[in-house]
């Protein structure tokens, strides 16, 4: 398995640096280390859309590219909001 922290590193080595989404299980010790490392660059969305909207808003704003986490369920409840 690979260690949270190298792929954060890795995310922003390819210079990611806005994480946003929905947390389930699987993605538990992800959202757990982005909350201790990321800061104000983490923001936990109430839903998939939601998340979406953070994402496009942040690339709207600086031109980056933000990460939007979410289980495979999720997907659905991000057609509308794109």
């Amino acid at each position: 398995m690979i260690r949270c922290q190298d792929f954060v590193e890795w995310l922003a080595a390819l210079g990611v640096d806005f994480y946003t989404g929905v947390p389930d299980s699987l993605l538990k010790p992800v959202c757990f280390y982005l909350a201790d490392h990321a800061g104000d660059k983490h923001v936990v969305a109430a839903n998939e859309g939601g998340g979406v909207a953070l994402a496009c808003g942040y690339h709207l704003a600086t031109g980056k590219v933000p990460l939007v986490y979410l289980q495979n369920s999720g997907q659905g409840n991000t057609i509308n909001p794109l």
